[in-house]
């Protein structure tokens, strides 16, 4: 999802910090996870943080999103992604512009997914926020279910420490948190082949719509939008105000009429022989068109008096 604090590196542990993750390892054995083997990795390691401020997504001189450059990329992924967007407005009731819309802002369209380890971004959280490690707890047995279950036909990397995505854990080009996934991945295959894939565009289409319409999107639009990332207080206004913009590029690119297609007659007649009859009347079609399909009776004698 949208960071709310800000990474800084990645950083030893302080003896503050090893207190915590022994209370975090010791909490998940109790209930049957075992994480030492990840914690012996070299790959491991811990995030600090600091806070910043909600970045005004709607305001274009605090952020890029409302800027021209991207709502017209937006207008592009509608016209390269329509078949997968229209279905899941059939299908779900949200449009295309919407979906587009919050798919720029949560991953510039599956362009940046975030390049964090999961693993290493959820047992940071819990150990930064004390506030929040009962979340981050249920996130973390969570992710380890999905990583463990290959019944699901859910997709996922086979290194966990190549599942990456946000800051905060979130993943795929939808910026699915685990709960979310373990729940929505049983039921979103949208491209029908089987499986789920948070980085498949279609299955992130399919998925979105889908939670958005659980969540009341055909009653309110706003209050669903804001469901699906209620931590940040511009999220769900910046959206729709992006999504109105989006729609009048679109409305504006249908206006534009389609360019005119000049046919070449030459490749059409260069094989063409001269025609070993007295006149047209009696040539055979076949004559001059080899391949052509043999018409019916009734509709050769039609043609040769020049009817339909």
């Amino acid at each position: 999802m949208i960071q709310e604090i800000v990474l800084t590196a990645l950083m030893s542990m302080t003896p503050t910090e090893k207190k915590a993750l022994d209370n975090f390892q010791a909490r998940l054995e109790r209930n049957g996870y075992d994480i030492s083997q990840y914690i012996e990795d070299p790959r491991f390691g811990i995030y600090r943080f600091k806070k910043g401020k909600h970045i005004n997504y709607a305001d274009t001189t605090e952020s890029w999103y409302m800027k021209r450059d991207s709502i017209e990329k937006c207008a592009d992924f509608i016209e390269e992604e329509y078949y997968w967007l229209k279905k899941a407005e059939n299908e779900f009731g949200p449009s295309p512009e919407h979906i587009a819309s919050q798919l720029q802002l949560e991953t510039n369209c599956g362009q940046y997914t975030g390049e964090r380890s999961l693993l290493n971004s959820f047992i940071s959280v819990y150990i930064d926020r004390p506030d929040r490690r009962n979340e981050f707890y249920r996130y973390m047995t969570d992710f380890l279910d999905l990583f463990a279950d290959t019944t699901d036909n859910i997709v996922l990397p086979t290194d966990i420490f190549k599942i990456n995505g946000s800051w905060a854990g979130a993943y795929g080009i939808a910026q699915m948190m685990p709960d979310v996934l373990k729940k929505y991945g049983k039921i979103s295959d949208f491209d029908g082949d089987g499986y789920f894939d948070p980085m498949n565009m279609p299955d992130a289409i399919g998925f979105m719509a889908r939670y958005l319409a659980d969540h009341g999107f055909g009653k309110n639009a706003l209050g669903a939008t804001h469901d699906y990332n209620s931590g940040h207080p511009f999220y769900a206004s910046s959206i729709g105000k992006h999504a109105a913009e989006l729609m009048e590029i679109m409305e504006n690119r249908m206006r534009i009429p389609p360019e005119k297609i000049r046919y070449r007659t030459d490749a059409i007649i260069i094989d063409m022989k001269t025609p070993k009859y007295d006149s047209l009347r009696d040539m055979k079609p076949a004559a001059i068109m080899p391949q052509a399909r043999p018409l019916g009776k009734n509709r050769l004698f039609n043609r040769r008096l020049g009817r339909r």
